[in-house]
Formats: structure tokens, sequence, C-alpha cells
């Protein structure tokens, strides 16, 4: 999988726990072995921006209000594609 397209798979589940409210988070881990490396270089890029909160030992990722409005245009573009 590109960095795009992990992007894509995680963007709608964070952005659905986001707008749930407070203290909704989301687990992440990788489908497969293939998956790991690159799922994590994307999810410390995402925490290294600002736009995740970092989970430390829960594992359980939180969009912050800023990358929820940095990744906003994305995450409509992908729910009016249906993904």
């Amino acid at each position: 999988m590109t960095k795009s397209e992990i992007l894509d798979s995680i963007l709608l589940p964070l952005a659905d726990a986001f707008e749930a409210g407070k203290g909704h988070g989301l687990p992440i881990t990788p489908a497969s072995a293939e998956e790991y490396e690159p799922l994590r270089e994307c999810l410390a890029e995402l925490i290294g921006e600002g736009s995740l909160i970092d989970p430390k030992k829960m594992k359980v990722y939180h969009l912050t209000q800023a990358g929820y409005l940095t990744y906003r245009p994305r995450i409509n573009a992908l729910r009016a594609l249906g993904r």
C-alpha cells in the first residue's frame, strides 16, 4: 500500500471517532506484516505534524482539532466517493 492509500484507509475511521465526541479514539493496527512499516511511518508523520495525539502506551489514536480541520477536505472527498 502507498502512503496515500494508508492515510485514506485510516482517515475516515479517525474522523468518525473525532466527530463522535471527546474521548473517542481508534486503535489502529496493520492488516498485514507488509503494512506494518508504512502504517507506522504514516502515523508517526501525523503525530509529528500535530494531526494525531500521541497514544503513548494505549495505542488508541485521536485526531486533533487541527488535524481534523487540515484533513477535512480529504475526508469529505473520501465520503463522497463512498470509501
